[in-house]
C-alpha cells in the first residue's frame, strides 16, 4: 500500500491523471466530482486515443515506463506510476474504462480486495456486451471510496468537497492555462460541466517581457523569460486583485517552470534569492522538455523539481537582469516615500547599520510651534517626539507597503483642515528670507500630506 502515501494532494493527482489524456491526443477533458453521502466518486473523461486490452494491461501495471525510455515530444508522463499512485493516493477502488476503435475494455483495482486476498488481483471485463454507450475512442478514469474526501461530519464533508471542487476549476486553469488558451494544442477542460478558464499568471496582456534567454547544449535545453507585471497605478483594481492571487504578489514572485507547457512547480527562487518585496512583481517563465527530467530531479508527483547546476550557474548571472524592471518599480515607489523633501516631516538617519526615522525637528511648523513653549512644556513635548520616533509602527509599515495599500490617504472630511494647514505653512515659509509666495508653494508641494493632495489644495490657494 506504499502508493497510497505518495504524497499527493487532490489537485495534484487530477493533474497527472490529466496528463495521461493529453498524451492520449485528448482535446476535450471533463472532470466530474460527484457528492453521493458519504461515497463521493470522482471521473476523468476524456475523447483520447482509448486502450485496446494489452495496453489496458500494461497501463494498469506499476511502473511501466521507465524514466529514461524515449518519449513523443507531447508525452507529459514520467515514470509510468502516474495512474496508480495518484488514484491511490486518493481512493481505495479505481476503474478503468476505455474505448478502442470502438472496443470497450474494463479493469479494476480495489485495493479492499488485494488486502483480502493478499495479493495484487487485476479484475478484467472486456464484455462486449456492456451498458456503456459505445463510442469510438476514449477513456474514463473512475475513482470510488474517496476516503479523502469524506469525513465523519457529513455536513462539512459535503462543504469540503464543494470547496475542493472549485479549487480543482482553478487549479486546472493554472497548470494547464497555455493548453486551454492555445499556446500549446488547444484543449477544453471542464469540472462538473463548467469550462476551466486560463490563469496566465505573467499577465502577458499588460506585463513588460524581456528577451527570451536560451540555454541549448548537448546536455541541457531551456528558454527563460521574464515579465515585470505591471504596477497598481497601471491596471484595474480586479485586475490587480486577480493576478495578486489568492496567495499574493509577495508569494507569487519567482520562477515557473513547465514542462510541455505544463506548469510543475508553485513559484519559487529556487534558493537563489530571497521572495522580496521589491521583487514582488517579478515572474520568470522557465520552459524545458521531457528529456530534462533526470536533470532537473522531476519528482514522481511532478510538481517540484530543482535545477541542475548548469542551468542553477546561469540563472544566478541572469537573475539581475531578469529582475530590474519589477526592481525599478517598487524602488520609484520607495523613493517617493522617503525622499529628503525640502521640508519633510520625517528624518531618515543611520546608525551602527540601523535605519530609523525621527520627526524633523526643524519642520518650519514643528520650530513655529516650539518658539513658543515655555521650557516645561518644550520638555514634555520633546518626550511625545521620544515617543513617536521610536513607537513607529515599521513592521506594520513595511507590510502594508508590501501590499501596496494605500497608507495616511487624506479622507475628504479631513482635506478642508488640510487646505488651511497648507496656506498656514506657506504664509509661515513666505517670511523666510530666501523663499517667496511660490517657492513656498513649490516646497510644500513637494512633501506630504500635501503632494498627493495638491491639485485639490492648489484650487483653494
Amino acid at each position: 500500500m506504499s502508493m497510497r502515501s505518495i504524497g499527493y494532494s487532490f489537485n495534484n493527482a487530477i493533474a497527472d491523471i490529466i496528463d495521461n489524456s493529453i498524451t492520449a491526443e485528448a482535446d476535450c477533458i471533463e472532470i466530474e466530482c460527484i457528492w453521493d453521502g458519504e461515497n463521493p466518486t470522482v471521473e476523468i473523461l476524456d475523447n483520447g486515443n482509448g486502450m485496446n486490452r494489452e495496453e489496458l494491461i500494461e497501463a494498469m501495471r506499476p511502473g511501466t515506463k521507465s524514466p529514461l525510455s524515449e518519449r513523443s515530444e507531447e508525452d507529459l508522463g514520467r515514470f509510468g506510476l502516474g495512474l496508480k499512485t495518484a488514484s491511490f493516493s486518493q481512493c481505495k477502488r479505481l476503474i478503468v474504462k476505455t474505448f478502442q476503435d470502438s472496443i470497450f475494455n474494463q479493469a479494476i483495482w480495489d485495493l479492499d480486495n488485494v488486502q483480502r486476498l493478499n495479493k495484487w488481483f487485476l479484475e478484467i471485463d472486456d464484455n462486449k456486451e456492456t451498458n456503456e454507450e459505445t463510442i469510438n475512442h476514449g477513456t474514463t478514469i473512475r475513482w470510488e471510496k474517496v476516503d479523502t474526501l469524506s469525513q465523519k461530519n457529513k455536513e462539512d464533508a459535503e462543504e469540503n468537497f464543494n470547496s475542493v471542487v472549485s479549487d480543482l476549476r482553478k487549479h486546472i486553469g493554472i497548470t494547464f492555462h497555455r493548453f486551454i488558451n492555445g499556446d500549446q494544442r488547444k484543449i477544453i477542460f471542464k469540472v462538473n460541466g463548467i469550462d476551466c478558464k486560463p490563469y496566465d499568471p505573467f499577465f502577458s496582456e499588460k506585463s513588460t517581457p524581456l528577451p527570451t534567454e536560451k540555454i541549448n547544449n548537448q546536455i541541457i535545453k531551456c528558454e527563460i523569460r521574464g515579465f515585470t507585471l505591471p504596477s497598481k497605478n497601471k491596471c484595474s483594481d480586479f485586475e490587480w486583485e486577480y493576478y495578486a492571487g489568492k496567495e499574493g504578489y509577495l508569494f507569487n514572485q519567482g520562477f515557473y517552470l513547465y514542462r510541455n507547457g505544463r506548469l510543475i512547480s508553485l513559484p519559487t527562487w529556487f534558493g537563489i534569492e530571497k521572495k522580496t518585496p521589491k521583487r514582488k512583481l517579478c515572474r520568470v517563465r522557465i520552459d524545458i522538455d521531457n528529456k530534462s527530467d533526470l536533470l532537473w530531479q522531476l519528482d514522481v508527483k511532478k510538481s517540484s523539481a530543482v535545477p541542475p547546476p548548469l542551468v542553477r550557474r546561469r540563472l544566478r548571472k541572469i537573475l539581475n537582469a531578469l529582475v530590474s524592471p519589477a526592481e525599478r518599480n517598487f524602488n520609484d515607489k520607495a523613493k517617493r516615500l522617503t525622499n529628503r523633501e525640502m521640508i519633510p516631516i520625517w528624518q531618515r538617519a543611520k546608525k551602527n547599520e540601523a535605519i530609523f526615522y525621527l520627526v524633523n525637528r526643524n519642520h518650519p511648523l514643528i520650530k513655529d510651534f516650539t518658539a513658543n513653549l515655555n521650557d516645561s512644556l518644550f520638555r514634555i513635548f520633546e518626550k511625545v517626539l521620544f515617543l513617536i520616533d521610536n513607537g513607529l509602527p515599521s513592521e506594520g509599515i513595511y507590510a502594508d507597503f508590501s501590499d501596496d495599500k494605500d497608507i495616511n490617504e487624506i479622507d475628504k472630511n479631513e482635506l478642508d483642515f488640510l487646505i488651511q494647514l497648507s496656506q498656514e505653512m506657506i504664509n509661515l515659509l513666505s517670511k523666510k528670507d530666501d523663499f517667496d509666495i511660490e517657492r513656498a508653494k513649490l516646497s510644500l508641494r513637494s512633501s506630504e500630506p500635501f503632494k498627493s493632495n495638491w491639485e485639490n489644495i492648489e484650487e483653494k490657494l
